[in-house]
């Protein structure tokens, strides 16, 4: 059950009036016949609904609103001049340079919207505690990918962690446990046993460096491994991305940004890939990576690395079902999200070893004219309406 902090708002004339608590109640179960709600009274740690019965309460909410932070949920009824009211808070709002929704319609349009934004408050709120690390720095190709830790801190409240390469490459010397069962799981999909080990001992290392700093997901500059130690981190990368651990390739912090409020709001791991190809009239682009979580394909094997031809790349065969695409740009002003469908897997030889193509449901020419660097995010489902509303939440 969600707990819901309710304020209410009612003109002095009709304060007194002793239909106002009977309409309340037969309003408020209306819009949640399951109790999937608690309305309580306003606190730390849940969501502010402000409801305006009627009008002339207008006057008492300006009173009271700076106490709260934005966005202000409005909740109205079809009566009472509660809407009017309403209309002119959120006039009132926006001089101010606030944002607010008004919570209006049918009672089961009302709940479709209450739940949403509950979900938005609690991504929010999770945040603004997070901390993601950045091991290494971003790749040297990456020359549009970093992002200003300061903003990022002040804005969403994010705490970006940088961690020494050298202590991550010092723990893949330690040989740290592994997930119990991960040798015989994978060791059934490859010869190649001594790079299976050292493949776990990386993800042994990164699991390891997530609880000592305390971390919700990573960014890698995963080429400096292939470097040092002749492996790859795309397997490791594979089976923390199932479990809800957010890792990225190529020190990408916007990528990274992008998958762990995917993950945040959607409760499912993403996919991220670079463009091989792109026809704007068949508004069609083929998408690869080396890695992918395992829980996003219907079958895999482990191939090596395109690059390199080193370690182990995942060879994943993902849905043939619709998609979101979702990218925020480096600056974390704007975000890109649009939908489609993937329509095929790949096996090419010179491309990274999880190939999809994808075919848009919009015009695509946005990709090649602004490009926010050269990964995209994808997530199962349409999700446009949810993510859209998650970034106007947050202050995009």
């Amino acid at each position: 059950m969600q707990k819901i902090g309710l304020l209410r708002f009612q003109s002095v004339m009709s304060s007194s009036n002793p239909d106002l608590k009977k309409e309340e109640q037969a309003f408020l179960k209306s819009i949640d016949p399951k109790k999937d709600f608690l309305f309580t009274g306003p606190g730390k740690g849940y969501p502010t609904l402000f409801f305006i019965q009627t009008g002339g309460s207008e006057i008492f909410f300006k009173e009271i609103y700076e106490n709260f932070e934005e966005p202000y949920l409005l909740l109205v009824q079809g009566c009472r001049n509660s809407l009017a009211a309403a209309l002119e808070i959120l006039s009132f709002l926006h001089r101010q340079g606030k944002e607010g929704y008004i919570l209006q319609g049918e009672p089961a349009e009302i709940n479709k919207k209450l739940r949403l934004f509950s979900r938005l408050y609690n991504v929010n709120q999770k945040l603004r505690s997070s901390r993601l690390g950045v091991i290494g720095k971003p790749s040297d190709w990456l020359i549009s990918s970093d992002v200003d830790k300061k903003k990022l801190r002040e804005k969403w409240g994010v705490e970006l962690v940088s961690v020494p390469n050298k202590e991550f490459l010092d723990s893949v010397d330690k040989m740290l446990p592994y997930r119990e069962g991960a040798y015989k799981e994978y060791g059934a999909k490859t010869s190649r046993k001594g790079d299976l080990k050292q493949s776990l001992y990386i993800y042994g290392a990164l699991k390891d460096i997530c609880k000592r700093r305390k971390l919700d997901g990573f960014t890698l500059r995963c080429f400096d491994l292939i470097n040092e130690k002749k492996q790859t981190s795309c397997l490791a990368f594979g089976m923390l991305n199932d479990e809800g651990i957010v890792s990225t390739c190529e020190g990408d912090v916007p990528s990274l940004l992008t998958m762990y409020l995917c993950q945040l709001l959607l409760e499912q791991p993403s996919f991220m890939a670079n463009p091989a190809r792109i026809d704007i009239k068949k508004k069609e682009v083929v998408y690869a990576h080396c890695t992918c979580p395992f829980k996003m394909t219907t079958s895999y094997r482990l191939d090596t690395h395109f690059e390199s031809g080193l370690g182990f790349g995942i060879k994943g065969e993902l849905k043939r079902e619709r998609i979101t695409a979702v990218k925020l740009s480096p600056d974390l002003d704007k975000v890109r999200i649009l939908t489609g469908r993937i329509v095929d897997n790949l096996d090419e030889k010179n491309l990274c070893r999880t190939q999809i193509r994808v075919v848009f449901d919009d015009p695509i020419e946005e990709l090649i004219k602004d490009p926010y660097g050269n990964h995209m995010i994808f997530v199962y489902g349409d999700h446009e309406e949810e993510l859209k509303a998650l970034f106007e939440y947050i202050g995009l």
